[in-house]
């Protein structure tokens, strides 16, 4: 029993002296939108060698965008953001076929999972798709928004995730196979986990059949302001009826004492559509309707979302910008946003009951 005491204070010494176990690095490709790789990094504070640097990881918390509240910081940062090259042609490009809720989808390059996100929810457009195919695509509802694909944690799906809601637009996204990834040449890490996706904002378009045309319809902006609450993200909603309208209105005035009457609208012959483009940390942003028409009997929106020019003055209070809009046409069951720069769409409402 006399040597029981000392033999258990050289084990402890000895655990002491053992080698801290390097920390998890997980590595984020996302191509198209950022072209750039998202290093997080998870474990205990320390300094760190990484790609040839001495980095000091600390814990502590970021609102960047993208980033993640359990991995660590990296001088500061909430992860290590390194430039790549852009994908060229893309992985796959998606379009918005006319007259349907369908869509068609190009692949140039092998992809596995590919999801479509419209504004508001997410769908499934397919598990895997092999290059230089064309194919129509139903989407189909996809719960948990990114989370299950490639190896993103559930944290980090949930922070691409809010990162690219952030700006506001539809987008698409496919997962790139592993083996098409070139892997960070680090070797004193626990683990190694790396997801490389293609981020596609909006949806292209199919080309119009010939003899199809654009028809022009009365529409009037019913209100709009800058200070909406519930609205932490961007939202399109295709008002169904009097009481929806009423919820929202008052939503959209959240912040005011006096709150202007709600208009009352005859739904079986009139459409209402609301945009609500989420918090935003500055003014200076605001919604611009440009135009309404209906296009092979579809109703499409063009919409306008600005933000501050570079070094301009604006209060520096949060604000929530919002658009109601009254089209003077009834019977849609889905309204179509398009930014009129570029034809692409950038969000859709759809009808609920």
């Amino acid at each position: 029993m006399r040597f029981a005491l000392p033999a258990l204070a050289v084990l402890v010494l000895l655990a002491g002296c053992a080698p801290q176990a390097g920390p998890k690095l997980h590595d984020v490709y996302v191509y198209g939108v950022l072209n750039a790789r998202l290093s997080y990094l998870y474990g205990s504070p320390r300094t760190f060698e990484l790609d040839g640097k001495q980095v000091t990881l600390t814990q502590g918390s970021s609102s960047a965008p993208y980033a993640v509240d359990s991995a660590l910081l990296v001088d500061g940062q909430p992860f290590v953001r390194t430039s790549i090259a852009p994908l060229d042609p893309p992985p796959v490009v998606v379009s918005h076929i006319p007259q349907t809720t369908d869509l068609e989808m190009t692949v140039n390059s092998d992809v596995a999972q590919v999801v479509y996100y419209d504004g508001s929810d997410y769908f499934k457009l397919v598990d895997s798709a092999k290059a230089g195919t064309t194919q129509r695509v139903v989407p189909r509802p996809r719960l948990n928004r990114l989370r299950g694909l490639g190896q993103l944690t559930d944290p980090e799906a949930d922070a691409l995730a809010n990162g690219l809601e952030k700006a506001g637009h539809s987008y698409v996204l496919a997962v790139l196979p592993a083996s098409t990834l070139a892997k960070h040449s680090v070797t004193n890490t626990s683990e190694y986990l790396h997801t490389g996706v293609y981020v596609q904002e909006g949806l292209k378009t199919v080309a119009a059949a010939p003899g199809s045309s654009a028809q022009q319809v009365p529409w009037e902006v019913l209100a709009q302001g800058q200070n909406a609450i519930g609205f932490d993200k961007p939202q399109y909603v295709l008002v169904s009826n009097q009481d929806q309208l009423t919820n929202l209105w008052y939503k959209a005035y959240g912040s005011q004492l006096n709150v202007p009457p709600v208009p009352t609208i005859d739904f079986s012959r009139e459409t209402v559509l609301a945009v609500f483009d989420g918090q935003k940390p500055t003014g200076g942003y605001g919604l611009e309707v440009r135009g309404v028409t209906v296009e092979n009997g579809e109703l499409y929106v063009d919409l306008v979302k600005k933000q501050p020019a570079k070094g301009a003055l604006t209060t520096q209070a949060v604000t929530s910008p919002w658009v109601i809009l009254h089209v003077l046409r009834g019977g849609f069951d889905v309204a179509w946003f398009r930014n009129p720069d570029d034809g692409s769409l950038t969000g859709v409402a759809r009808a609920t009951q």
